[in-house]
């Protein structure tokens, strides 16, 4: 009797993990992903987080961008803040948008880790067309501290597309106009396990989750991932 332990790094594609034995064998299966939340993600390297300063003249507008890449992009929380006047902030989808300058550099909220993420971040000088999907009014006080906003706000944007941030000043006088996106780019399942039959027609391990698994003689076992994944297998036979 033997006990052995391997990875198996999955796509979507049904691939083998435990192969046929001559003997029962007992086996537990973990999915090594994290599970899908957003500390889990912000310490396994999923997390990023971008952001700038910028002066919103009298009545003027802020413009930004992000391009998703091929996997989407999900906005785990945001944090938006005027220092004088009051900022009307609209996400807009589906806009067509004129890019200005160099990309905004975005960081992994694991210093360990890449800052590798796909999507792009540049300031903007025209949004046309599209609509606003999400709206925040952002107040502020012209004696006080000013105004402020952290929200855990989920939204999930589309793959490959363009949205556009505009902010907008609400009255005769500039303000100081902070904001902070934090953002994943595998989300919603993507690092899901299935285990034996074909995608959701089969048993779902979830990030972080293991499952035991007694196994008679001749017995083997599939599984695929959402997008991609590891696990990791131990086997006693």
């Amino acid at each position: 009797m033997s006990v052995s332990g391997y990875t198996v790094s999955l796509g979507t594609a049904s691939v083998p993990i435990v192969g046929m034995s001559a003997d029962a064998q007992h086996v537990v299966i973990q999915n090594l992903e994290p599970s899908s939340d957003a500390d889990e993600y912000a310490r396994n390297g999923y997390l990023y987080i971008v952001g700038g300063t910028v002066t919103v003249g009298a009545s003027g507008t802020a413009l930004f961008n992000v391009a998703t890449g091929a996997a989407g992009l999900q906005i785990e929380g945001y944090e938006l803040v005027s220092t004088a006047e009051p900022i009307y902030a609209e996400l807009v989808e589906g806009a067509t948008v004129t890019t200005t300058g160099a990309a905004i550099p975005s960081y992994n909220l694991n210093r360990t880790e890449a800052d590798d993420a796909t999507a792009v971040f540049t300031a903007a000088s025209t949004v046309t067309g599209g609509s606003a999907i999400s709206s925040e009014l952002i107040t502020a006080s012209k004696q006080g501290g000013g105004g402020g906003m952290i929200v855990s706000k989920i939204h999930t944007l589309q793959a490959s597309s363009n949205y556009a941030f505009r902010f907008k000043n609400l009255t005769n006088q500039e303000t100081v106009f902070f904001f902070q996106v934090i953002f994943s780019e595998k989300f919603n399942g993507q690092n899901d396990v299935w285990l034996g039959g074909e995608g959701e027609a089969s048993f779902r391990l979830r990030g972080g989750e293991q499952v035991y698994l007694p196994m008679i003689q001749g017995q083997t076992l599939s599984a695929e991932a959402g997008e991609s994944a590891l696990v990791g297998v131990l086997k006693q036979d």
